[in-house]
């Protein structure tokens, strides 16, 4: 490498002393060096490639920055600093290092969407994976062309926010409607639309007998029933009958410690650590959460802990937080125990998937036109 390393010492002196026209010869012949000796390189090696190299990238044309753009684009040991500096260049140079670079890290695609074109963007979208912080900058910042981009990366990983973002963008939903065939993290979950157990009116849907038993109210039932143009699986041959509480929407029962920690926030009456303790549990929105635990009806809060499997003894604590934070009493706290411990989580789930399917029905519900 002693040898290399003095060869690249008076490759970057000729190139300082000599005609510009040699430029672009000159990057190729450092970039042919640096690939021969990439094996053998140290750290101070590579900085010192990447220093000689960028030097010249600055002062090569466009057609020859993007050659070598797309040459080091895919080398895992390419210079850091070298390749920070070809994702902020113009986006045909840009382009290769941002869709192909494994040297880019979560940081640094933050850092260069701070003045991120919508072009360069587009490019950061076809990655082959992109984090939760990297797609919510650019489903924040993206044009139309860009979300539809990102939402086909099946790379990408969303967080409840960019879903819920992409989820109400109206010009998307034919598109999300097609990926969401083959994706279901980006489908909304029962529990992403929570919203409707808030509301005064969807409990006088519901019958008692929903929130006793394990049994299965007939319009309960007949709004949770699989399409008509599904096959059933009890006309599937030699199959028998299977629950229709699919896998997607039974939840796992929470973890001893996220729910002691629960607990202990709603003891102390610690609001702000309950809140984000309840919404961590159920992957909902925080403002969501406390808008079921302080304001909507208490059988919202029945449903939203049974459906994870929570103690009595946790919800008789929420229920504990709700009425000191409020100042308003809770009347019939044993009563409302006694519901809790009678429904089941199958019964809660079964409520909320119900609660997803009148929103469904609402929300996909014709509007006439005026003649």
């Amino acid at each position: 490498m002693l040898r290399a390393r003095q060869c690249l010492a008076e490759i970057a002196d000729l190139y300082q002393s000599g005609p510009n026209e040699k430029g672009a010869d000159l990057l190729e012949r450092v970039a042919d060096l640096f690939f021969l000796t990439v094996d053998q390189q140290t750290a101070d090696d590579r900085s010192a490639f990447g220093d000689v190299m960028e030097r010249m990238a600055i002062d090569a044309d466009t057609l020859t920055r993007t050659r070598f753009s797309e040459r080091i684009s895919k080398t895992e040991s390419a210079p850091l600093d070298l390749i920070r500096g070809l994702a902020r260049d113009e986006i045909c140079v840009a382009r290769p290092v941002l869709q192909y670079s494994p040297c880019l890290r979560e940081g640094d695609l933050v850092s260069i969407f701070s003045d991120a074109e919508q072009d360069h963007l587009m490019a950061t979208a076809h990655r082959a994976e992109l984090t939760e912080p990297v797609t919510d900058i650019i489903v924040e910042r993206g044009n139309l062309n860009v979300l539809k981009a990102v939402i086909s990366n099946t790379g990408a990983k969303f967080s409840a926010e960019s879903r819920h973002r992409l989820l109400n963008t109206p010009e998307l939903q034919e598109e999300l409607q097609q990926v969401m065939r083959a994706r279901r993290d980006l489908a909304p979950s029962p529990f992403a639309r929570l919203k409707r157990l808030t509301e005064a009116e969807f409990w006088q849907q519901i019958p008692e007998v929903a929130l006793m038993t394990d049994e299965e109210p007939d319009d309960v039932k007949s709004e949770i029933e699989a399409p008509a143009d599904e096959v059933k699986p009890d006309e599937q041959a030699g199959k028998e009958p299977e629950n229709n509480t699919s896998k997607e929407h039974r939840m796992e029962p929470t973890h001893p410690d996220s729910e002691k920690a629960l607990v202990n926030a709603a003891k102390s009456g610690k609001v702000v650590e309950t809140v984000q303790s309840f919404a961590k549990i159920t992957q909902l929105d925080e403002v969501m959460i406390e808008q079921c635990i302080f304001k909507a009806h208490v059988p919202s809060l029945i449903v939203l802990c049974k459906a994870h499997s929570l103690a009595p003894s946790t919800f008789t604590t929420m229920l504990q937080l709700r009425e000191n934070h409020t100042g308003t009493p809770i009347n019939d706290t044993v009563g409302l125990l006694r519901r809790y411990e009678g429904m089941t989580t199958d019964t809660a789930q079964r409520i909320i998937r119900f609660s997803d399917k009148r929103r469904e029905l609402t929300v996909n519900k014709p509007v006439l036109k005026a003649p």
